[in-house]
C-alpha cells in the first residue's frame, strides 16, 4: 500500500510540474491531426513557447504543413469543424465550393485567445494548420502573420 502512495505522489508531483502548453490544445480535435502526423514522412511540424515567441506576444505557435495526403485532408477537414463549433469565424475562403482557407477564433482560454488557421492548397497538394495562443486581439495576430516582407 505504501508502495502505491509514493506512485501516486510521485505523479501528482510530475503533474504539477507540467508545462501547461503540453495541456494547451488537449481540448481541440485538431490536436488529433498534430499527433497522428507531425512525424510522418512528407510533415514538416513546428511546435514554439514562451521564449521563442516573446517578441510576438504568442505564448504558443504550432503548425503542420502536410504534403500529397488526402487522408491527412479529410481528418483536418473532419477535426476543424468539430473544432468550429462554438468559435468564431474570422475570415473564410470558398474555391469551387469548398473552403480553402479557415481563420477560427476560439473561446479564450484563461487569458489568452486561441486562434486556428487552416489553408488547402489542392494545386500543390499541400495543406497548412496553425494553431497560436497569444495575449493580443485575431486582428493583430492575423495582421503579424500576413504582412508582406
Amino acid at each position: 500500500m505504501k508502495r502505491y502512495k509514493i506512485y501516486f505522489l510521485l505523479l501528482f508531483a510530475i503533474g504539477l510540474t507540467a508545462s501547461p502548453n503540453l495541456l494547451a490544445q488537449k481540448d481541440l480535435q485538431i490536436n488529433k491531426v498534430f499527433e497522428q502526423y507531425g512525424k510522418k514522412k512528407g510533415s514538416v511540424m513546428v511546435e514554439l513557447s514562451n521564449e521563442a515567441l516573446g517578441d510576438y506576444d504568442l505564448t504558443l505557435f504550432k503548425s503542420i504543413i502536410i504534403r500529397n495526403d488526402p487522408s491527412a485532408a479529410k481528418l483536418t477537414r473532419i477535426c476543424l469543424s468539430k473544432d468550429e463549433e462554438g468559435a468564431k469565424k474570422i475570415k473564410q475562403v470558398i474555391a469551387n465550393g469548398v473552403p480553402t482557407s479557415i481563420y477560427l477564433q476560439l473561446p479564450r482560454k484563461g487569458k489568452d485567445n486561441r486562434l486556428i488557421l487552416f489553408n488547402e492548397s489542392r494545386s500543390e497538394n499541400r495543406l497548412t494548420l496553425i494553431y497560436i495562443e497569444t495575449v493580443n486581439d485575431s486582428e493583430n495576430v492575423l495582421k503579424l502573420l500576413l504582412k508582406k516582407k
